[in-house]
């Protein structure tokens, strides 16, 4: 089923980290972290983390955390990213994958500084981890490599098939069967060279997942099997439930279904017990396919709502589309059409929205390709018409005047006609660019025009009609009041962005005047709000002419708006400060406030910063944050022009 990866915390940390520690040792590993020096408390702390991490992930995190404050104090770099790395992996475990990035970048920061080259190589691993679990693959493969390079350097045979392990998984995503099996093959290999208990396990796991492609199915469970036995052995439960999914998979192909549907359960269970949110969404929607499969339509609709819920926990949008697909075939075969009708219309618009930009990018492609082509035939059949054309005149040429005179002429006057029909198919090719930027423009107001006359409209009824309502009946319940007044005020939000939105839809270019406008509108709205807060607002003369693209000026303008926000909600100031500067060929933005500011180690970013980190990315900028306790926050952006 889904992709075990192999996580270095558990395996591969500096720290000799013994397994399946008895209810004794760890207790006396809790006395420990109290006792000894700095050190001795790390790494008892650590020890905890770890064996947490199989049975309780919010234990597990708040040990590796206690242990980074232990390190911090030691100011040792070695501790500081074995601490960090312990952090990562338990977000990682929780699915927090965002969070799981920021603390390995901060291990392999430590790591590099004390020129630490298999922490390095470690850390390089588990990035790769992370950028594939959130669909970047490209950044997945990057870091992968830069992990073998250090590994093969090192003639570290453990780590490197591990290494090939997760670079297979990669290609599995891709749907790269051969290679896939190649580099699992070789994991293998290596790992059974090493003697390595676990890689053998694990590499057996990932070998029964891949021959199911192959429809080698008793190869499937034989395999799968030996992963099974071997966690249950080493008393990794926690990754019991993969090698169950594939054997699951195998019988519910043979249509054994009796021993999928037992399989199936029992690794729902599994991943269930250990938080495995998105895996339990997963096999849950396998499951109720096995389960149309059966007839048993009733139980399959149960299923898929629970993959629907587990889908939702982690945003795994795919997965429930395809909750969606199993449910619209359940309630079909039930007779249910109305649900029936609803859940395909989930799936259908679920899929247009999955693979939106790659069908407009096949039409575009297409549309290029045939208007090529057609340009291709009529430049083809003019040229032949031309050829006709000289042929006839040269042959009515001799005979009627003399050949060197007439030849002469209709040279001269053949040149002024390919010269004209040149400036003509110039002059047709420009209008028809002009007709179709018309037509795109046209699009472009008719859905602008939508969007506020029906999604506008429809706002204003809503906030109308809660008005009403407090003004209508006398609200003794102040939470209902609030209630009612919260939704409100969030409407009216929405409009205002509705509108910012079809103000950039309306601009093919947005101009940095704009902008300022937009800006200074919006700090102005921030001073009734907020009339004990001071704005400044300073941008350099030169910028009024720039231009922006109108989603490079939509990203910039919503990056300032959310910067303001954040200094408004959470630091306390007195001051804010806007100050936009020209730098050769880029714009430097720098929003600060003299708030209370805040530790950078001890928080972990909303999705304010990460949705400003990532709209900057998108147009090719960077983003640096800055924050000192009691000394404000100063975030930075730097955008091309």
């Amino acid at each position: 089923m889904r992709k075990l990866y192999i996580l270095l915390f558990i395996f591969f940390n500096s720290l000799n980290f013994a397994q399946g520690l008895t209810v004794q040792k760890i207790d006396s590993l809790k006395k420990a972290t109290t006792k000894g020096d700095v050190k001795n408390r790390c790494n008892s702390l650590l020890l905890l983390s770890d064996e947490y991490s199989n049975t309780d992930l919010n234990v597990a995190l708040r040990y590796a955390k206690m242990s980074l404050e232990n390190a911090k104090k030691a100011k040792n770099d070695t501790l500081l990213a074995i601490s960090y790395n312990s952090i990562a992996n338990a977000y990682q475990y929780k699915s927090k994958l965002d969070s799981a990035l920021i603390f390995h970048q901060k291990a392999l920061h430590h790591r590099k500084k004390i020129k630490d080259t298999i922490g390095m190589a470690d850390s390089y691993n588990n990035l790769g981890i992370a950028y594939d679990s959130m669909g970047l693959f490209s950044e997945s493969l990057h870091n992968y490599f830069r992990a073998l390079y250090f590994y093969d350097k090192k003639k570290d045979l453990e780590k490197l098939a591990m290494t090939y392990t997760n670079i297979g998984i990669i290609y599995k995503t891709q749907k790269e069967y051969q290679k896939t099996f190649q580099y699992y093959k070789k994991a293998n290999e290596l790992y059974k060279k090493v003697k390595s208990d676990f890689g053998i396990t694990v590499s057996s796991g990932n070998l029964g997942s891949i021959l199911i492609d192959f429809g080698k199915y008793e190869e499937s469970i034989k395999y799968s099997q030996i992963a099974k036995e071997g966690y249950e052995k080493m008393g990794y439960d926690r990754y019991v439930g993969y090698p169950v999914s594939n054997i699951a998979v195998v019988y519910d192909s043979l249509h054994r279904f009796e021993e999928a549907n037992k399989n199936y359960i029992e690794a729902i269970k599994l991943h269930e017990k250990y938080l495995n949110s998105y895996e339990v969404a997963n096999i849950c929607n396998a499951y109720a396919k096995c389960l149309i499969k059966q007839e048993k339509f009733q139980e399959s609709i149960l299923i898929s709502n629970k993959s629907k819920e587990f889908s939702k926990k982690v945003n795994a949008f795919f997965l429930e589309v395809n909750a969606n697909q199993n449910l619209a075939t359940a309630n079909s075969k039930l007779g249910n059409f109305e649900e029936a009708y609803k859940y395909s219309n989930l799936y259908t618009t679920g899929i247009d929205s999955l693979f939106k930009t790659e069908k407009t990018k096949a039409i575009f492609e297409l549309e290029t390709k045939y208007n090529t082509e057609k340009k291709e035939k009529l430049l083809i059949q003019k040229e032949a018409e031309a050829k006709q054309r000289n042929a006839l005149l040269i042959v009515l040429s001799i005979l009627v005047i003399s050949a060197i005179l007439l030849g002469y002429l209709f040279y001269r006057q053949q040149k002024l006609k390919n010269r004209q029909q040149e400036q003509e198919f110039q002059l047709k090719s420009a209008i028809a660019q002009i007709e179709t930027q018309n037509k795109l423009q046209d699009q472009r107001l008719s859905i602008s025009r939508d969007l506020h006359d029906n999604i506008g409209a429809q706002l204003t009824f809503i906030i109308s009609s809660v008005d009403n309502i407090k003004y209508v009946f006398d609200l003794e319940n102040t939470k209902l009041d609030g209630k009612l007044q919260s939704i409100s005020n969030f409407t009216k939000s929405t409009i205002v962005e509705l509108r910012d939105t079809i103000w950039a839809m309306n601009n093919d270019e947005i101009s940095f005047e704009d902008l300022k406008m937009r800006i200074f509108n919006f700090i102005e709205k921030a001073k009734i709000a907020t009339e004990e807060i001071e704005f400044k607002f300073n941008i350099d003369d030169n910028l009024s002419q720039q231009k922006f693209t109108s989603v490079k000026g939509m990203n910039v303008y919503r990056t300032i708006q959310e910067a303001i926000n954040n200094s408004i909600k959470y630091a306390k100031a007195t001051e804010i400060r806007i100050d936009v500067k020209s730098i050769d060929d880029k714009i430097n933005i720098i929003i600060s406030d003299n708030g209370i500011g805040f530790d950078e180690n001890a928080i972990v970013p909303g999705n304010g910063i990460q949705n400003i980190r990532k709209r900057i990315k998108d147009i090719g900028g960077t983003f640096t944050l800055q924050s000192e306790l009691e000394k404000g926050t100063t975030i930075s952006l730097t955008v091309p022009k």
